[in-house]
């Protein structure tokens, strides 16, 4: 018996307006990055942010180590493997079958009694960080610059999608954005990396992020 290969549809509708910013402006690499938007996003305007891309190839990962080269790349570095940071490739790919990020976000989903072709075309989803990890598929180190870049890419992009929810799924990523004081602090929510071993481990409060993004879930769509 064959499984069944979903695939979702998405919006272009916010495109030309984030292709302005800074960082994916004149960049063919760089707007691999852009922001997945599913196709009935305005529903609930949900921002779904992790934390970075990884490259599992290392000469991709040579070409990406020099942040100040990266980040002011308009044409002069390709990589060998650009799927691993076509942020929309990899939602669709792995949304309903992918890794144990998926397949954790996939579980409290289905808890929730919504179906995760629905979530998923309703939500929009970045990285947080505008380079991919050196580091394999452990957390990013980063720079003070690669934060700040990242954070002022962040700000840009939620300009263009203006989310009622941000929902960030990584604490190294919200506590950056954090401390900027934003506005928009208001409607953000975290919780732990996924796949990370406290997603799933009660806290000396007795919660766990895994719970409490479910209901945060259940109450949004609720709504």
């Amino acid at each position: 018996m064959e499984l069944e290969i979903m695939e979702l549809k998405s919006s272009e509708n916010y495109d030309a307006k984030l292709k302005e910013i800074e960082f994916y402006k004149n960049s063919k690499i760089h707007q691999c990055m852009l922001p997945y938007v599913g196709f009935k996003y305005e529903e609930y305007r949900v921002l779904l942010v992790a934390e970075s891309h990884y490259l599992e190839n290392e000469e991709d990962r040579k070409k990406v180590d020099n942040f100040e080269k990266w980040y002011g790349d308009k044409g002069n570095i390709s990589l060998s493997c650009p799927k691993y940071i076509y942020t929309r490739g990899v939602v669709d790919e792995c949304f309903s079958r992918g890794n144990v990020f998926f397949q954790r976000i996939k579980k409290e989903i289905e808890k929730a009694n919504i179906d995760i072709k629905h979530f998923w075309e309703r939500v929009s989803f970045m990285n947080f960080f505008v380079v991919p990890s050196t580091n394999g598929s452990r957390g990013i180190i980063a720079t003070k610059e690669m934060e700040e870049k990242s954070l002022n890419n962040f700000e840009e992009v939620i300009k263009v999608l203006k989310p009622n929810y941000i929902l960030f799924l990584s604490k190294k990523s919200y506590c950056i954005f954090e401390k900027q004081n934003s506005e928009s602090l208001k409607n953000t929510y975290t919780f732990c990396h996924p796949a990370s071993a406290w997603w799933y481990r009660k806290r000396k409060d007795g919660g766990k992020s895994s719970d409490e993004f479910r209901e945060k879930i259940e109450t949004i769509f609720k709504i």
